[in-house]
Parts: structure tokens; C-alpha cells; sequence
């Protein structure tokens, strides 16, 4: 009777699924649909660049280069402009004096070519390019013309906008 009651039990256990020969399992399918999107995007190296224009003297004309390093993502169309400057009379750009107000020095800057003046942003004269991913480098001339007599001496100084624009995401 030992045997029977075993079986029994067993038999049991095997209903309730416990003990299982060969599990069978139903398996589903499907796929997650992964996706993103890259903007167009850009951002200045430094939101500060200095350009010394060094010591000028009015028998000869002073310039001095900067670099403005700009990166974004592969593809981007992308501009920048230089404003005129706080101290600018129109869209000419002038060095104020550090302690007479009523004095200034004028001065220009140039695109990469050294030539042709760099304009603010809308304007035709801005730097044009399409981002690569890496940082790419801009270098902006200063230049203040020769024959300039009626300064002061002293230091001068003017703070411009650097603007890069590109399209909105």
C-alpha cells in the first residue's frame, strides 16, 4: 500500500505541473522601433576672445589676429557675424578711451581673407561654413588705419558680438 499512496502523490504533483517531462513554452515576437534625431547645433570654442591690437602710432597702420573657433554637428550650415561694437558710431566700430568718453580710436575687422571687413549677423559680409564635428578655427583681423592724429593716448577698448547662427531644430 506504500506504493500506491507514492503513486498517488506523485501523480499529484505531476497534475499540478510540478513535475514536467518535456516543458512546453509559446513564445511572441516583435520588434521595439529605435530612432533619433541629430539637430543641426553649434557652439562657440570660448564665449571670450581676446584680440590685442598692440601699441599704434599714427604713421602706420596696427593689425593683430584672433582666432574663433566654432563647432558643429556634420552638415550644419551655419554663419558668424561679427557685430560693430558698443562703441560704434553707425557701422563704423571705434576704441573708446579707458577714461575719456568723448574719444575714439576707429578700427576695423577682416574675415579669414584679411581683406574683406567682417559684418554683423543678417549682413552679407559674415563667415559662411558647414560644421564638420570638430572645432574649426576663424581668424578675424584687426585693423586700425594709419593717420588717426587727433587721439589721445591712453587705452582703448570695445567689446563686439560674436553670433553664430544656424536653423532651429
Amino acid at each position: 500500500m506504500k506504493f500506491r499512496s507514492t503513486f498517488a502523490q506523485l501523480l499529484a504533483v505531476a497534475s499540478l505541473g510540478l513535475i514536467t517531462g518535456s516543458a512546453m513554452a509559446a513564445t511572441a515576437t516583435g520588434n521595439l522601433n529605435v530612432s533619433a534625431v541629430v539637430a543641426d547645433y553649434c557652439e562657440l570654442g570660448t564665449t571670450s576672445v581676446s584680440l590685442n591690437l598692440g601699441s599704434y602710432v599714427p604713421t602706420a597702420q596696427s593689425s593683430m589676429s584672433a582666432a574663433i573657433q566654432v563647432r558643429c554637428t556634420v552638415g550644419t550650415a551655419a554663419n558668424v557675424g561679427l557685430g560693430y561694437g558698443s562703441n560704434a558710431s553707425g557701422t563704423n566700430r571705434r576704441l573708446k578711451h579707458a577714461t575719456d568718453s568723448t574719444v575714439f580710436l576707429s578700427y576695423e575687422l577682416y574675415k579669414p581673407d584679411g581683406t574683406t571687413i567682417w559684418q554683423a549677423p543678417g549682413e552679407a559680409g559674415v563667415v559662411t561654413f558647414t560644421g564638420n564635428g570638430s572645432s574649426q578655427g576663424f581668424n578675424v583681423t584687426g585693423k586700425i588705419p594709419s593717420n588717426q592724429w587727433s587721439i589721445k593716448t591712453g587705452n582703448y577698448s570695445d567689446t563686439v558680438l560674436i553670433t553664430v547662427t544656424f536653423p532651429e531644430p
